[in-house]
């Protein structure tokens, strides 16, 4: 089964904050960035045309706390079935975005630590589906364990190859084939959701 891909667009006016904020979703293979603006007007434009399935909005625009809120207000005439997740450093933001319609609102210091983003994320947005809450995870060999876990956190073959000291990198392919196999997967984005979404592995671990 495929996993469902989440078209998302960001708003949000501070650089920083913007490409942690891409860090994090990135290690998300259900969700993809479609654009990204600092602009409300912008943002609402965007919106009305692409119809993103998530949208993460910061809650103050230029020190302006009440942007945040009003454009999720007006994100919601247009866009009622889309998730709206709200961010913010202020406490006093915190109400107001989830007036405006938000789905759910977190303080924006929880990306200074990427795994707890990462996780909420995860658990907030995409619960384990029941169908895959019953499997059992696939028997692996503790060579296959090891390239498993080092593709889910982004390595290359010939890093994975390095890493394990393997001669070159196709015993690593043959090994990602055979895992490729195991878990019915179509891609390498395809076997880290599953690997997740059946139990293998869990947004806590190392």
């Amino acid at each position: 089964m495929l996993a469902m891909m989440y078209r998302t667009y960001i708003l949000e006016d501070r650089f920083f904050d913007l490409e942690a904020i891409k860090g994090i979703v990135a290690r998300i293979p259900e969700i993809q960035v479609i654009g990204s603006t600092s602009m409300p007007g912008e943002a609402l434009e965007f919106c009305r045309q692409k119809k993103p399935d998530l949208i993460i909005v910061d809650g103050d625009i230029y020190g302006d706390k009440t942007a945040g809120p009003a454009f999720v207000k007006n994100v919601r005439k247009i866009l009622p079935e889309s998730r709206v997740l709200g961010m913010t450093r202020y406490d006093e933001c915190i109400d107001p975005l989830k007036r405006a319609g938000c789905n759910y609102v977190v303080n924006k210091n929880v990306i200074e630590n990427q795994d707890a983003a990462l996780k909420f994320l995860r658990e907030t947005f995409f619960p384990k589906p029941q169908h895959l809450r019953s499997l059992s995870p696939p028997s692996l060999t503790e060579e296959e364990s090891q390239v498993l876990r080092l593709i889910c956190e982004g390595n290359t073959e010939d890093q994975i190859a390095l890493f394990l000291g393997f001669p070159s990198r196709k015993r690593v392919r043959k090994v990602k084939n055979t895992l490729f196999s195991k878990f019915n997967a179509l891609n390498v984005a395809h076997l880290v959701y599953l690997a997740f979404m059946t139990g293998y592995l869990h947004p806590d671990d190392d």
